[in-house]
C-alpha cells in the first residue's frame, strides 16, 4: 500500500512545519492508514509511537528502524488502563506526545436488524467510545505533560459519518457520533 496516497506526505509535513522534532503517536499501526501513517513518518526519519494489539504484526518495522526510531506498544483501545499505560510509556520512552494520529477502529457488515447485539456494541466500543477515550487522553498529555503545552490530534473517521450506507448501520452511526463528538471536543478545549 506504500505508495497508494491514502496517506500522502503532505499530511506530516504539515504538522512538521509547526514543530521540530515531532513525536507522533498512531494508533491501529498494524494495517491500513494506521501503517501506513507510520510507515511515512519513519521513511520521512522521525521517530514513532506504533500501537496495535499485536505488536507483532509490524516485527518487520521493529527491526528496520529499532528502538531509538520506533516504540511499539500493545494497546486495546476498548480498554481505558491500556490507553494510560501506552501514553505513558510514550511520554516515558521520548518525553511527549506531539501528535496523535487517533485511527484504531474497523468497519461491520451486515444488515442492521439481524445483527446480533454483542458485535454492534462491540463496533460501537472500538469506533465510538475507544476514539473518545483516545482523545481525552491525548488532551491530557499535551495540557499537562508537554511542555510547552499544545500538540496535534487527527482523527480518522470516514465519509459514512455523513452518509449512511447500505449494510454499514454499526459503521456509520460510530462515525457520525465520532464526528458530532469531535466538533463538540474541539469547542470545548
Amino acid at each position: 500500500m506504500e505508495g497508494s496516497g491514502l496517506v500522502s506526505d503532505s499530511t506530516f509535513l504539515t504538522v512538521s512545519k509547526f514543530l521540530a522534532d515531532p513525536v507522533p503517536t498512531v494508533t491501529g499501526a498494524s494495517s491500513g492508514f494506521g501503517r501506513l501513517m507510520t510507515e511515512l513518518v519513519l521513511r520521512k526519519g522521525e521517530i514513532a509511537v506504533a500501537t496495535l494489539r499485536k505488536p507483532e504484526a509490524i516485527a518487520d518495522l521493529s527491526l528496520q528502524y529499532g528502538p531509538d526510531r520506533l516504540l511499539v506498544t500493545k494497546l486495546d483501545v476498548t480498554d481505558g488502563q491500556e490507553i494510560k499505560n501506552a501514553f505513558a510509556g510514550a511520554v516515558e520512552h521520548f518525553g511527549r506526545v506531539d501528535v496523535v494520529f487517533n485511527n484504531a477502529g474497523y468497519a461491520l457488515f451486515g444488515e442492521a436488524e439481524g445483527m446480533p447485539d454483542e458485535l454492534a456494541r462491540a463496533a460501537m466500543e472500538v469506533d465510538f467510545w475507544a476514539a473518545a477515550n483516545v482523545s481525552r487522553e491525548t488532551l491530557q498529555v499535551f495540557r499537562e505533560v508537554n511542555k510547552p503545552a499544545g500538540g496535534f490530534l487527527l482523527q480518522v473517521s470516514s465519509a459514512s459519518a455523513l452518509v449512511g450506507l447500505p449494510g454499514l448501520a454499526y459503521y456509520c452511526a460510530p462515525k457520525h457520533g465520532q464526528l458530532d463528538h469531535c466538533a463538540v471536543f474541539t469547542d470545548d478545549c
